[in-house]
């Protein structure tokens, strides 16, 4: 379907790009990273040159490059896309469950970097976040949900704060 769509449409038509982020989001599911990290950087690059950085779309492929990169533990990479992420769904979507995401995802890249007392207070504000607009999210993005948990669950644990942990584990 991305090459068809490629050689009708073109490389940076909006349907083609959907394609394109839509076989990152795949591969990361499939934990095939960077496959991921291949299709997420290249669908980031073509919406911020066609879209422009503060695009909804955009962001969201910001977050999933910065995805890409946590689960690679390229921790560095990761935060400063998360970062980017972050105050861009700030700015832009204060309310929605995608800006939860975002601090989420910047909470566990922290972590990953055993920085657990900045990472924490992002971690529970972007589960919390989610979990309350858990009703406003499409079924297949609760996957973001369940790893925010995940998430809180490894700092934890990493932190050595094993009740705290199966807290969450219980959830």
């Amino acid at each position: 379907m991305l090459e068809i769509r490629r050689r009708v449409l073109g490389p940076e038509h909006p349907d083609t790009l959907e394609s394109l982020a839509d076989l990152a989001i795949t591969c990361l599911r499939q934990r095939k990273y960077a496959l991921a990290e291949s299709y997420a950087t290249q669908t980031l690059a073509a919406r911020r040159h066609v879209l422009g950085p503060e695009h909804p779309y955009t962001m969201d492929s910001m977050a999933d490059l910065a995805l890409a990169y946590q689960s690679e533990e390229k921790f560095t990479d990761g935060e400063r896309l998360a970062r980017e992420a972050v105050d861009m769904n700030r700015k832009k979507r204060p309310d929605e469950w995608k800006r939860f995401k975002a601090e989420s995802l910047l909470g566990a890249t922290l972590s990953g970097q055993k920085r657990y007392a900045e990472g924490e207070p992002l971690l529970l504000v972007g589960y919390q976040g989610m979990l309350a607009r858990k009703d406003r999210m499409g079924a297949p993005d609760r996957y973001d949900l369940d790893r925010a948990r995940e998430w809180l669950v490894h700092l934890y644990e990493a932190w050595g704060k094993p009740d705290k942990a199966a807290a969450f584990r219980q959830n």
